[in-house]
Protein backbone atom coordinates (compact mmCIF):
# COMPACT_ATOMS: atom_id res chain seq x y z
CA UNK A 1 0.00 0.00 0.00
CA UNK A 2 1.71 3.63 -0.87
CA UNK A 3 1.85 6.02 1.45
CA UNK A 4 2.60 9.36 2.66
CA UNK A 5 5.91 10.30 4.76
CA UNK A 6 6.64 13.25 6.49
CA UNK A 7 10.14 14.91 5.57
CA UNK A 8 9.69 18.19 6.94
CA UNK A 9 7.53 19.29 9.53
CA UNK A 10 6.17 18.52 12.85
CA UNK A 11 6.24 14.47 13.63
CA UNK A 12 9.16 14.25 10.97
CA UNK A 13 9.02 10.36 9.76
CA UNK A 14 5.88 9.85 10.49
CA UNK A 15 3.82 7.75 7.86
CA UNK A 16 0.54 7.74 6.51
CA UNK A 17 -0.95 5.03 4.57
CA UNK A 18 -3.07 6.01 1.34
CA UNK A 19 -6.21 3.98 1.23
CA UNK A 20 -9.33 4.42 -1.14
CA UNK A 21 -8.01 8.32 -0.58
CA UNK A 22 -6.32 10.81 2.33
CA UNK A 23 -7.57 13.67 2.35
CA UNK A 24 -4.87 17.12 3.96
CA UNK A 25 -5.70 20.21 5.93
CA UNK A 26 -6.40 22.11 9.07
CA UNK A 27 -9.56 21.06 9.56
CA UNK A 28 -10.11 17.98 12.41
CA UNK A 29 -12.22 15.85 9.59
CA UNK A 30 -9.29 15.77 7.46
CA UNK A 31 -7.28 12.22 7.24
CA UNK A 32 -3.81 14.03 8.05
CA UNK A 33 -4.95 17.12 10.74
CA UNK A 34 -2.54 19.66 10.43
CA UNK A 35 -4.20 22.07 12.68
CA UNK A 36 -0.68 23.86 13.77
CA UNK A 37 0.72 24.23 10.09
CA UNK A 38 0.50 27.96 9.34
CA UNK A 39 -0.16 28.35 5.33
CA UNK A 40 -2.44 24.82 5.30
CA UNK A 41 -6.07 25.56 4.70
CA UNK A 42 -9.33 24.25 5.77
CA UNK A 43 -8.84 21.39 3.25
CA UNK A 44 -6.10 21.65 1.76
CA UNK A 45 -5.69 18.43 -0.86
CA UNK A 46 -6.25 15.21 -1.77
CA UNK A 47 -4.10 12.23 -2.61
CA UNK A 48 -6.15 9.24 -4.17
CA UNK A 49 -5.60 5.90 -5.68
CA UNK A 50 -6.72 6.48 -9.23
CA UNK A 51 -5.79 2.66 -10.89
CA UNK A 52 -3.57 -0.53 -10.05
CA UNK A 53 0.02 1.41 -8.28
CA UNK A 54 -1.23 5.03 -10.00
CA UNK A 55 -1.83 8.08 -7.28
CA UNK A 56 -2.73 10.81 -8.12
CA UNK A 57 -2.97 14.41 -5.96
CA UNK A 58 -5.77 17.25 -6.31
CA UNK A 59 -5.80 20.63 -4.43
CA UNK A 60 -9.11 21.67 -3.15
CA UNK A 61 -9.16 25.22 -3.89
CA UNK A 62 -6.89 26.02 -0.98
CA UNK A 63 -5.19 29.91 -0.48
CA UNK A 64 -1.37 28.65 -0.90
CA UNK A 65 -1.72 25.91 -3.33
CA UNK A 66 -0.29 22.34 -3.48
CA UNK A 67 3.24 21.73 -4.77
CA UNK A 68 4.94 18.64 -6.20
CA UNK A 69 8.34 19.01 -6.35
CA UNK A 70 8.47 22.66 -5.78
CA UNK A 71 6.31 23.25 -8.31
CA UNK A 72 2.30 23.82 -7.82
CA UNK A 73 -0.37 22.09 -9.20
CA UNK A 74 -3.84 21.95 -9.28
CA UNK A 75 -3.54 18.20 -9.94
CA UNK A 76 -1.20 15.97 -10.98
CA UNK A 77 0.18 11.92 -11.34
CA UNK A 78 2.21 11.06 -8.77
CA UNK A 79 5.12 9.05 -8.94
CA UNK A 80 7.92 7.03 -6.32
CA UNK A 81 9.65 9.82 -4.54
CA UNK A 82 7.99 12.54 -5.42
CA UNK A 83 8.07 15.36 -2.50
CA UNK A 84 4.17 17.29 -1.71
CA UNK A 85 4.38 20.68 0.05
CA UNK A 86 1.42 21.41 2.42
CA UNK A 87 2.05 24.88 3.80
CA UNK A 88 4.93 24.35 6.38
CA UNK A 89 4.81 20.49 6.06
CA UNK A 90 6.41 18.44 3.28
CA UNK A 91 5.60 14.47 2.78
CA UNK A 92 7.47 11.98 0.41
CA UNK A 93 5.31 10.24 -1.75
CA UNK A 94 6.27 6.16 -1.87
CA UNK A 95 5.02 3.05 -3.50
CA UNK A 96 3.68 0.37 -1.17
CA UNK A 97 6.74 -2.66 -1.97
CA UNK A 98 4.34 -5.06 -3.68
CA UNK A 99 3.14 -1.30 -6.55
CA UNK A 100 6.99 -0.69 -7.30
CA UNK A 101 7.58 -1.83 -10.91
CA UNK A 102 9.55 -4.76 -11.68
CA UNK A 103 13.30 -4.69 -12.70
CA UNK A 104 13.16 -5.41 -16.57
CA UNK A 105 15.28 -8.90 -16.47
CA UNK A 106 17.14 -9.01 -20.03
CA UNK A 107 16.41 -12.00 -22.32
CA UNK A 108 19.01 -14.74 -23.25
CA UNK A 109 20.54 -13.54 -26.90
CA UNK A 110 19.30 -15.93 -29.26
CA UNK A 111 22.48 -14.77 -31.45
CA UNK A 112 24.88 -16.48 -30.61
CA UNK A 113 27.18 -14.90 -33.50
CA UNK A 114 29.00 -12.48 -31.80
CA UNK A 115 30.03 -15.07 -29.40
CA UNK A 116 31.22 -17.48 -31.45
CA UNK A 117 33.46 -14.60 -33.43
CA UNK A 118 34.73 -13.80 -30.12
CA UNK A 119 35.41 -17.28 -28.90
CA UNK A 120 37.31 -17.75 -32.66
CA UNK A 121 39.01 -14.36 -32.07
CA UNK A 122 40.56 -15.81 -28.45
CA UNK A 123 38.96 -13.12 -26.92
CA UNK A 124 36.33 -15.25 -24.93
CA UNK A 125 36.82 -18.73 -23.76
CA UNK A 126 34.24 -21.41 -24.60
CA UNK A 127 32.26 -22.42 -21.32
CA UNK A 128 32.13 -25.97 -21.92
CA UNK A 129 35.97 -26.12 -22.51
CA UNK A 130 38.48 -24.02 -20.76
CA UNK A 131 41.48 -22.02 -22.61
CA UNK A 132 45.19 -23.39 -22.64
CA UNK A 133 46.04 -20.48 -20.37
CA UNK A 134 43.65 -21.96 -18.11
CA UNK A 135 44.60 -25.44 -18.33
CA UNK A 136 47.41 -26.64 -15.40
CA UNK A 137 50.35 -28.72 -15.81
CA UNK A 138 51.05 -31.53 -18.45
CA UNK A 139 47.76 -30.65 -20.20
CA UNK A 140 48.47 -27.15 -20.98
CA UNK A 141 52.36 -28.37 -22.06
CA UNK A 142 50.75 -30.20 -24.58
CA UNK A 143 48.53 -28.40 -25.98
CA UNK A 144 50.76 -25.50 -26.35
CA UNK A 145 53.78 -28.03 -27.70
CA UNK A 146 51.02 -28.63 -30.87
CA UNK A 147 50.32 -24.95 -31.37
CA UNK A 148 53.98 -24.18 -31.98
CA UNK A 149 54.36 -27.64 -34.05
CA UNK A 150 51.21 -26.30 -36.16
CA UNK A 151 52.96 -22.43 -36.60
CA UNK A 152 56.14 -24.06 -37.58
CA UNK A 153 54.49 -26.39 -40.28
CA UNK A 154 52.61 -23.22 -41.33
CA UNK A 155 55.49 -20.82 -41.88
CA UNK A 156 57.65 -23.74 -43.91
CA UNK A 157 54.36 -24.96 -45.83
CA UNK A 158 54.51 -27.66 -48.82
CA UNK A 159 57.06 -27.80 -51.61
CA UNK A 160 54.41 -25.45 -53.43
CA UNK A 161 53.72 -23.31 -50.98
CA UNK A 162 50.08 -24.62 -49.79
CA UNK A 163 49.30 -26.98 -47.22
CA UNK A 164 46.97 -29.61 -49.15
CA UNK A 165 45.46 -30.95 -45.52
CA UNK A 166 43.88 -27.13 -45.56
CA UNK A 167 42.85 -27.15 -49.59
CA UNK A 168 38.91 -27.87 -50.32
CA UNK A 169 38.42 -31.79 -51.73
CA UNK A 170 37.81 -30.73 -55.25
CA UNK A 171 41.52 -28.90 -54.93
CA UNK A 172 43.41 -31.58 -53.09
CA UNK A 173 42.61 -33.89 -55.77
CA UNK A 174 43.46 -32.31 -58.59
CA UNK A 175 47.12 -31.84 -57.40
CA UNK A 176 47.19 -35.58 -56.52
CA UNK A 177 45.89 -36.25 -60.10
CA UNK A 178 48.96 -34.26 -61.57
CA UNK A 179 51.45 -35.41 -59.67
CA UNK A 180 50.29 -38.84 -60.35
CA UNK A 181 50.61 -37.83 -64.15
CA UNK A 182 54.10 -36.22 -63.84
CA UNK A 183 55.46 -39.03 -61.70
CA UNK A 184 54.00 -41.39 -64.79
CA UNK A 185 55.85 -39.23 -67.24
CA UNK A 186 59.06 -39.59 -65.55
CA UNK A 187 58.31 -43.07 -65.46
CA UNK A 188 57.86 -43.62 -68.95
CA UNK A 189 61.08 -41.44 -69.98
CA UNK A 190 63.11 -43.68 -67.77
CA UNK A 191 61.77 -46.46 -69.25
CA UNK A 192 62.56 -45.41 -72.70
CA UNK A 193 65.88 -44.23 -72.00
CA UNK A 194 66.73 -47.63 -70.17
CA UNK A 195 64.81 -49.42 -73.22
CA UNK A 196 66.89 -47.90 -76.18
CA UNK A 197 70.11 -47.72 -74.65
CA UNK A 198 69.34 -51.93 -74.11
Amino acid sequence: MARLVKVKGPLEGDDFPIDKGTTLGRGDHNTISMPQNRGCSRDHCKVWEVGPAKYAVADLGSTNGTLVNDEKHARADLQDGDHIQVGQVVFRFELGDDEKPKPKVKPPSEDKRDDFAKILRGEKPREDKPMASELEGHAAIQIKERILQYSKKSSEGSQLGWDLSQMAGVQRWLIILVALGAAAGLFWVVRNMVGGGG
